[in-house]
């Protein structure tokens, strides 16, 4: 038996996965800010955290200025 392209099954893709600046998971990225570094898109959880990171992008993304609350 010979299956024809329509009869051919694709494997479902799982949805891609956005990661916040500081680890969390994003489902939809529209939601959040975001912003250019090293060439990358990264998204933030809140807007302080965007803000942070403008100030000072590079002790931002070590890990070396606390989280804004």
């Amino acid at each position: 038996m010979t299956l024809s392209p329509s009869d051919a099954i694709s494997p479902s893709q799982p949805e891609p996965e956005y990661k916040t600046a500081c680890g969390g998971k994003l489902k939809d990225p529209a939601n959040y800010p975001s912003a250019e570094y090293r060439g990358e898109r990264v998204y933030f959880c809140t807007q302080a955290c965007l803000e942070a990171f403008l100030l000072n992008p590079e002790p931002f993304m070590a890990g070396e200025i606390e989280h804004p609350s």
